[in-house]
């Protein structure tokens, strides 16, 4: 079967980056899921990962996730409030949970309760095809789509310290990043409005609008 690439990073002048996709072999599993995708794919510029979104608006946030060798994961974080599920259709993740390491793969599910610290990272040299599902998501569903929007987005940095203040503000009532609560939580709320009038948000409603991901992300054929 033949197969081709898709979700590479596209320049300035709407050409796709080499070596920034993910390759789909035709009529194949992955190929049907890109068909029911419910929007653009979405990706991160300088790291292999991409979001396939199965879901549109509904709860729980549902994405096919494919993550290349190496992928070294999110930062660690708990949700207050979400169940986080993980479906490995293929290769396989490193798990990390309240510091524990386990590997899931191909055929597990891992949920991950309100409160366990956790993150994850593709540690082989195979990519990882990963279902995830994020219930009662509150702003997760606007700020996810902003992280790797501003990480594409040449006016703006996802490592601006008072970016990424306002971002976990807009996060307190469900996600917490555990490296920022060196800050303190009185510290981040004193702050926060301080880098709002100075024009940062903690999601910018341009990263969730399809025609942002088609001019940044190349879209499948089918």
């Amino acid at each position: 079967m033949s197969a081709y690439v898709t979700g590479r990073t596209l320049d300035e002048e709407g050409r796709p980056i080499p070596g920034t996709g993910f390759e789909v072999t035709e009529g194949s599993w992955l190929e049907d899921r890109l068909r029911q995708r419910a929007g653009p794919i979405t990706s991160h510029p300088n790291r292999a990962v991409w979001g396939v979104p199965l879901t549109d608006g509904e709860d729980p946030i549902r994405t096919l996730s494919v993550f290349g060798p190496g992928y070294d994961g999110p930062p660690a974080h708990y949700h207050e409030q979400s169940v986080e599920l993980f479906d490995v259709e293929s290769g396989a993740l490193t798990m990390r949970l309240d510091g524990d390491t386990r590997t899931a793969a191909t055929g597990d599910t891992l949920r991950v309760e309100p409160g366990v610290v956790h993150t994850f990272s593709n540690d082989t040299d195979e990519r990882a095809l990963v279902t995830t599902e994020i219930h009662s998501p509150g702003r997760l569903r606007q700020v996810l789509p902003t992280l790797g929007g501003l990480a594409h987005d040449r006016r703006r940095s996802p490592n601006d310290p008072l970016q990424q203040l306002v971002i976990a503000d807009a996060l307190d009532d469900n996600t917490v990043f555990t490296r920022g609560e060196r800050l303190g939580n009185a510290a981040a709320s004193a702050l926060a409005p301080l880098a709002r009038l100075a024009g940062y948000r903690g999601a910018y409603a341009t990263y969730t609008q399809p025609a942002f991901w088609r001019e940044h992300v190349e879209q499948p054929p089918v």
